[in-house]
């Protein structure tokens, strides 16, 4: 139940997302809950030094994967509701599949921890 729970929260969370900055933050027009597709979110802050150091592994595997869409946050500029929906910290990156969130991860990951983020459910 509390994972359900928690679920719908973060899903509340990014659809509730608007008003963000320019390029790496989400867009308010995207449409985040509808079709068959692969979206993942990083959240993460100019001054987290684990997240500048996955920005390029991140971009990289980006390019991998035109099917997916994929989001970046600013959690400085998003802060208060992403501790209102239990993200704490950053880099927090997380997928949804088909409307639902399938896999979670905190902390910096490499190319290969996100290929597999994004290929396994």
């Amino acid at each position: 139940m509390m994972r359900l729970l928690n679920s719908l929260l973060v899903m509340m969370f990014l659809v509730s997302l608007y008003g963000c900055g320019p390029e790496h933050d989400l867009p308010a027009n995207a449409d985040y809950g509808k079709g068959q597709d692969v979206k993942v979110f990083k959240f993460y802050a100019d001054w987290c030094g684990p997240c500048q150091a996955m920005k390029p592994e991140y971009e990289k595997v980006k390019k991998l994967y035109p099917h997916v869409q994929f989001y970046e946050v600013d959690w400085d500029k998003n802060r208060a509701k992403a501790e209102q929906f239990g993200i704490e910290s950053v880099p927090f990156v997380l997928r949804l599949k088909n409307r639902k969130e399938v896999k979670k991860n905190l902390g910096y990951m490499s190319r290969n921890d996100l290929v597999r983020f994004i290929e396994n459910d």
